[in-house]
């Protein structure tokens, strides 16, 4: 294993566990005589008290203390302590309310039924005991009215239990309710219109890409998500990795007082079917939780293509229709064990295990016609396509934490083997033979793709804080992984039936990649201004084998990634913040690789060794806004990227379509982001978009873009057990470099009600009620004009049951740093 020295100054954000703090009773006291105290009118009604640690008794002179009317959670009054502790909030009419207490370090502190009458308006809550948690940051954290919501200084996070509109579901489904993430029906993953986003499960980067990690997210069920965290400029401690950001998913990983669990299963239209249960104990220093689950589905999927062949020889027009049908089914099992040597440090294991089974059966109808658009050729293709995949992850940790006043220290080791076996059978008929065609169907194949991706990871992070205000991190990380692929390819031999290995078609070859890096950020608070500087340093040394040919190519590269925050928070609902960063994309081994791939007879791709990694300076600014009816969240942002990857097809002499990647573009995407919550008696609305002016230096495949989207997520409370929840999605047809994309548009229709209170739900949910998602391009460059179009069957009826239960204790956080993950076989968007 390759050590890796990982370095970053970074701003990470904190996110405030939810959970309810032990408090000393509540006292009250009559109105003192002569009046209200300090002079406050006799009409306004006081709460006042004073916080401290609980287990020191030492006073908490930071956070806030809000409090909100009972009746609807609107926010009446605020303060923040002083020095010693203490607070006050006056100004209050007759009523019962909500006090909540929430600082950095330390759980948050809810008091209710904190009742004010004409008799009794002043209420002195006595000392209130607040417990202090581990952190990764001091950051402060501004909550929206909806607490769906968290916004904090690199990142926000999306509460998937009331989703609705995933329920059900997969964690594709989830995805597609955040702002800024876009799915498309072949589960690809953009954000802001980016494919090169890191997908992390629980901090960590998931080993695949492209298509395959679509697959894979498509088969985690929704139940089983607690939150979903967006970094568009994540911080220097952060693995720089995917030049968009970071999409953190965050799994339902928490042990539970005793013995505690639940269950959830779906089942739709489409064939969908998922089971899935959990399971936690904590009994004295051991946790541990586990989970399964099970799915299954069946998507139906057609499409279209018209293309104008620009090359002398060729058919003047080629037209397609496609259809086919795909079935993945899924089987995962999760665990996670904590022991505690004392109060601050414990070991931890954990382990996933996930195997899949993917099936894809298609077929492709051509048709060759001349410049008077008669047909005069006309054959078909077809493709059965089947995968089987296991994929294993196994960390074992040793954690020091504490309150952010001490010390905290963390060392991890991190083994993970992923394993993919795929076929692939290709068969033809010619209809009416052509110059193009030919006259002689080609024999059927049966190609074999077996890929190996095992990969090592160690970090270890260390932060010391300085007095109140000051904190230094810094942490070193070795990643050693590498990919292993085989191909082999035979012909079906017409007289006996069997399938011949054709020698001259087998290839392979292998990759190897190491990366050290060293990371330090700086963190300083001065009153209402928070500020954060880091460094994270990378030496990367790749390897990239072809034995079949004798080919080697070899990179040595180093990177330096700074990153910066300055956030002031005007008030407890307000907060504007700067930002920097420098992340990279690297080159997968499927982007390198020399070695020819063929889809199909039609359309073949290769890679290019000579690809270098591509680099994204990003700059954001941000205003946080929170009001009683909710909260506006505007980020303006300018990013630019040099030695972009594009995927560029060219046309042969034999009207095949072949691929292969380059590094042809210089990019600027200047814009801003908006989301606004907003809530009114049982309606929730959360809603937004983003627009960006897009250029690309590509040479003659330069272009400029306006490209905007909207979304909008709304739900209401029919009763207190029973809501309703409707969710869009449109994009704009936009242009790309060498062509252009259709609008894309997503939406549907959840109604959920809630059972055992808040311990259970049983959901209907309808996908696509309009039947109007669909993805579709145009190609322009040079050699063809082609359209296409494509529908990928997501409509359908979907209706899910959950049941949890025991009470809420959690897990000491784990580190939210990305790996940067072991790559996978996939091609990245524009």
């Amino acid at each position: 294993m390759y050590t890796t020295l990982r370095a970053a100054l970074g701003a990470g954000a904190l996110l405030l566990a939810a959970s309810t703090a032990n408090a000393q009773q509540m006292v009250t006291r009559p109105l003192p005589e002569g009046g209200p105290p300090n002079g406050a009118p006799a009409a306004g009604g006081e709460i006042r008290g004073r916080l401290v640690e609980a287990t020191s008794g030492a006073p908490i002179g930071a956070g806030s203390v809000t409090v909100r009317r009972a009746s609807d959670s609107s926010f009446v009054g605020g303060a923040l302590p002083a020095p010693d502790g203490s607070f006050r909030v006056n100004g209050l009419r007759p009523g019962i309310y909500t006090v909540r207490f929430r600082a950095i370090g330390f759980a948050p502190l809810v008091r209710g039924d904190v009742s004010i009458t004409a008799s009794q308006i002043a209420v002195d809550l006595g000392d209130m005991k607040a417990t202090s948690i581990p952190v990764q940051l001091e950051e402060q954290t501004v909550t929206a009215e909806r607490p769906d919501v968290t916004v904090a200084p690199d990142r926000n996070s999306y509460s998937v239990k009331n989703m609705a509109s995933a329920s059900g579901g997969t964690a594709v489904d989830a995805l597609r309710n955040v702002p800024s993430v876009e799915v498309d029906g072949s589960n690809n993953i953009t954000l802001r219109g980016n494919a090169n986003v890191v997908v992390q499960i629980n901090g960590r980067a998931t080993p695949l890409s492209g298509e395959q990690l679509g697959n894979f997210l498509a088969q985690i069920p929704s139940s089983s998500i607690k939150n979903i965290e967006v970094a568009t400029n994540p911080s220097a401690k952060n693995d720089p990795e995917g030049t968009a950001g970071i999409i953190n998913i965050v799994l339902n990983q928490e042990a539970e007082q005793g013995l505690s669990g639940g269950v959830s299963a779906g089942t739709g239209s489409t064939g969908l079917a998922n089971v899935s249960g959990n399971v936690g104990r904590q009994k004295g220093p051991f946790t541990f939780y586990t989970s399964y689950n099970f799915f299954r589905d069946q998507r139906e999927f057609e499409g279209s293509s018209s293309r104008e062949n620009l090359i002398p020889g060729l058919p003047a027009f080629t037209n397609g229709t496609s259809e086919g049908h795909g079935h993945p089914r899924s089987q995962n099992a999760t665990l996670r064990s904590e022991y505690k040597l004392s109060p601050r440090d414990a070991f931890t294991f954990d382990g996933t295990l996930s195997a899949g089974h993917f099936q894809r059966e298609s077929g492709v109808y051509y048709a060759n016609l001349d410049d008077q658009r008669s047909v005069t050729g006309l054959f078909n293709q077809f493709s059965s396509v089947e995968q089987h995949n296991l994929s294993q992850d196994y960390a074992l940790a040793f954690r020091r934490t504490g309150s952010p006043k001490t010390t905290t220290f963390s060392s991890e080791l991190r083994y993970t083997r992923n394993k993919w076996d795929i076929d692939n059978r290709l068969s033809s008929a010619i209809l009416r033979a052509d110059s193009s065609t030919g006259t002689t169907v080609p024999p059927a194949e049966f190609d074999n793709t077996l890929m190996r991706m095992p990969s090592w990871v160690w970090q270890t992070d260390y932060t010391k804080p300085f007095g109140t205000g000051t904190k230094i991190e810094a942490g070193l990380k070795g990643t050693s992984r590498s990919t292993a692929n085989d191909f082999t390819a035979a012909y079906r031999d017409a007289a006996t039936g069997t399938y011949d290995p054709a020698a001259d078609r087998a290839s392979a070859f292998t990759y190897k990649e190491q990366i050290g890096a060293a990371y330090s950020v700086l963190s300083q608070r001065v009153k209402k201004v928070d500020g954060q500087l880091g460094l994270r340093l990378e030496q990367a040394s790749t390897r990239l084998a072809v034995p079949t040919t004798g080919q080697r190519y070899d990179n040595d590269y180093a990177s330096a990634f700074p990153s910066a925050i300055l956030s002031y928070n005007a008030t407890e609902m307000r907060q504007v913040k700067a930002s920097y960063s420098r992340r990279i994309t690297r080159p997968d081994p499927f982007q390198l690789t020399p070695i020819g791939f063929r889809e199909d007879a039609r359309n073949a791709m290769r890679g290019n060794p000579a690809l270098r990694p591509e680099y994204t300076d990003a700059f954001e600014l941000g205003l946080q806004e929170t009001r009683k009816w909710g909260s506006i969240q505007l980020t303006p942002y300018l990013r630019k990227t040099a030695h972009a990857v594009r995927f560029i097809r060219t046309v042969d002499t034999a009207g095949v379509s072949v691929g292969t990647f380059a590094n042809v573009a210089s990019t600027t995407a200047a814009g801003g982001d908006l989301n606004v919550t907003y809530r009114i008696g049982g309606l929730n609305v959360f809603g937004g978009g983003g627009a960006f002016r897009y250029t690309s230096d590509a040479g003659a495949l330069s272009t400029k873009a306006f490209i905007w989207n909207a979304r909008a997520n709304a739900s209401y409370k029919l009763s207190p057990t029973l809501d309703l929840q409707m969710f869009a999605n449109y994009r704009a047809p936009a242009k790309t470099e060498g062509g252009s994309q259709k609008a894309f548009v997503f939406s549907n229709v959840a109604l959920r009600r809630k059972l055992w209170g808040d311990k259970g739900s049983l959901t209907l949910r309808v996908q696509d009620p309009f039947n109007l998602t669909q993805f579709g391009f145009e190609t322009r460059n040079g050699q063809v004009i082609e359209t296409s179009e494509r529908r990928f069957g997501m409509r359908g009826v979907f209706l899910s049951f959950s049941r949890n239960f025991g009470q809420q204790l959690k897990l000491r956080p784990r580190p939210q740093e990305p790996d940067a993950g072991a790559q996978g076989p996939g091609v990245g968007g524009p």
